[in-house]
């Protein structure tokens, strides 16, 4: 009896060990193990970001600037990061969209935000609570139709949809982000090195599907 409780623990450990190494661990996800910022070392307000970790006036001016180019500007929320408890990023650069329309951040709509302002605040939303992703979709989504062409918001957007789709399907997971990056219709805007980041850590993915 004590042989075989032994060879069944060191065959529990062996498969545990295997399935660590051979997928993703559910601790990690495409939200928060996808640190394409590290691409963007070059610019001080990334590093600024990465540094304190919560959006002030400047990161909100940055992120509302419409002479800012969309990556740097994913890079910079992709730098504040996130955390297991939640951070308020995306509130904060609420009220600073309300008071640059000069109204309650409550009431904004979709309509009133520049193309740029709406990808960020999706992008802030599902950093900030990595958990209800699908409260981001309804930005990005909007913000890619404005910007169809764009890499980087479809790209952003594909995260937060395998981060959804976690719960119910990895291959789905593998296969939303694929399909962005084997689109040559899109413009090529975000930096090679930062794109390799994402797809070697969705990669990981990959061997879900059938």
């Amino acid at each position: 009896m004590g042989f075989n409780i032994k060879k069944m623990a060191v065959a529990i450990s062996t498969a545990v060990l295997i399935w660590n190494v051979a997928a993703p661990s559910r601790a990690d996800s495409p939200i928060t193990s996808t640190n394409f910022a590290e691409a963007y070392q070059d610019y001080d307000i990334v590093k600024k970001a990465q540094k304190s970790g919560k959006l002030d006036l400047e990161m909100a001016q940055y992120l509302s600037s419409k002479s800012t180019p969309i990556d740097i500007k994913a890079a910079l929320i992709n730098a504040l990061s996130w955390k297991f408890e939640g951070k308020r990023n995306a509130t904060l650069y609420r009220y600073y969209l309300g008071l640059s329309y000069d109204q309650p951040a409550k009431d904004l709509t979709p309509d009133q935000l520049t193309d740029d302002e709406l990808f960020a605040l999706g992008y802030l939303t599902v950093m900030d609570d990595y958990f209800k992703p699908q409260n981001a979709l309804p930005y990005l989504e909007v913000a890619q139709q404005r910007q169809p062409k764009s890499y980087t918001v479809a790209m952003v957007n594909a995260l937060t949809q395998a981060q959804v789709a976690l719960d119910s399907s990895w291959c789905q997971v593998w296969q939303i982000t694929d399909k962005v990056s084997r689109d040559s219709t899109l413009e090529q805007d975000l930096r090679p090195q930062a794109k390799r980041i994402i797809l070697d850590y969705m990669g990981l993915y990959k061997d879900s599907c059938p």
